[in-house]
């Protein structure tokens, strides 16, 4: 897409999602942007990547065309991307005394990506792009099915929202397995995927109320449903988490994707003009798949910096060795955080320069 024709808006709502992302994978206390739990990342981050992706859902594109594209696009790259990792876990297990990441094998190289996709640790991300993948699928076969009917776009919110609280119920009540895993995280994320289209091709062109009212009610709202629903953050990855129900769980995704997506185009302005935001804007994917790798780069710096004496007397070399999301920071402090942040976001944008210098060596030497 040309620059000119860039929804910056979007660009923006992405930015923030994959920060929100890289965030909500260090543990340390609290997140550094959920205004003090009112905007908890695990309640609605993943759905908001599913509502930017809905919203640029195309409906003249026939059914081959659009899952020839989603192949190449995710499960292409989420499998090179599988092997590599396997490799990385394997060495480090060698050389470096890790317990971390599953060995390489037929299961752990060509299910697993789909079936778990965090069985190598530390493409901690690499879950989503199996089920966004899996989601648009399930989405364009209904849409192919349900095209002709009035309001289609509608029925398919319904249809999501009915077929993601099932699993969501299902979840809860029970430990998912198997083939059902990568299922039921594609159904309850479709919901907000057929938001993002009928916001596209309903609400946008209603959506002019005036940012301060908008926001002050949208804040309010959110404060009413955090007081009833306290717990209202949950896991999809491994489905293990859900201890609010369907109403808890779509209702405060929505309230903060209309939040977030205002901040956004409020924020797109600025977005244009920084050509470094506007890149990590447009390699969310790279920025999900590696900023694992940045954590663990901080950490091997932490790491050195132990074994020669030279500072991080505190870091942890058994758990850095055996914990997954070990992070280190000087008595727990929180504000460390960022280092973590910025180091993940960078190695997703390093491994998208390094693909796009690649592709560019790979079609000069075909055109030369």
């Amino acid at each position: 897409m040309a620059e000119k024709e860039e929804n910056r808006t979007f660009r923006a709502l992405y930015l923030l999602a994959i920060f929100f992302v890289v965030d909500g994978h260090i543990p340390l206390e609290g997140e550094l942007m959920n205004f003090g739990g009112l905007f908890r990342y695990y309640s609605f981050h993943m759905l908001l990547f599913a509502f930017g992706s809905g919203y640029f859902f195309d409906p003249e594109r026939s059914f081959g065309k659009a899952v020839s594209k989603d192949f190449r696009h995710l499960l292409l790259p989420l499998y090179l991307y599988n092997l590599l990792y396997g490799l990385l876990a394997a060495f480090l297990r060698r050389f470096l005394g890790m317990t971390l990441g599953e060995p390489l094998s037929l299961y752990t190289l060509f299910a697993a990506p789909l079936l778990d996709g965090q069985h190598f640790v530390y493409n901690v991300g690499a879950w989503f792009i199996g089920a966004l993948f899996l989601l648009k699928l399930i989405y364009r076969c209904l849409y192919s099915l349900l095209r002709r009917f009035p309001a289609s776009d509608l029925l398919l919110l319904l249809l999501s929202l009915a077929a993601g609280s099932a699993a969501v119920l299902l979840s809860r009540n029970g430990e998912v397995s198997g083939m059902l895993v990568p299922v039921y995280r594609a159904l309850i994320l479709l919901p907000g995927y057929a938001l993002g289209a009928v916001y596209r091709q309903r609400l946008e062109q209603m959506d002019r109320c005036p940012s301060v009212p908008y926001l002050t009610g949208l804040v309010l709202i959110r404060l009413i449903f955090t007081t009833a629903v306290p717990e209202n953050a949950y896991l999809i990855s491994d489905l293990s988490y859900f201890p609010c129900g369907p109403a808890g769980i779509y209702l405060g995704s929505f309230l903060a994707i209309a939040f977030y997506l205002r901040v956004a185009r409020i924020a797109s302005p600025l977005l244009a003009r920084s050509r470094t935001l506007l890149f990590a804007s447009r390699n969310t994917f790279e920025i999900m798949m590696h900023h694992g790798l940045g954590i663990l780069l901080v950490n091997g710096v932490f790491l050195v910096l132990n074994r020669f004496h030279l500072g991080a007397a505190e870091f942890s070399v058994h758990q850095f060795r055996t914990v997954q999301g070990y992070v280190y920071a000087p008595h727990g402090a929180p504000e460390w955080a960022v280092l973590y942040v910025l180091a993940g976001m960078a190695a997703g944008m390093a491994a998208a320069g390094l693909r796009g210098w690649l592709r560019k060596k790979v079609n000069k030497g075909k055109n030369g």
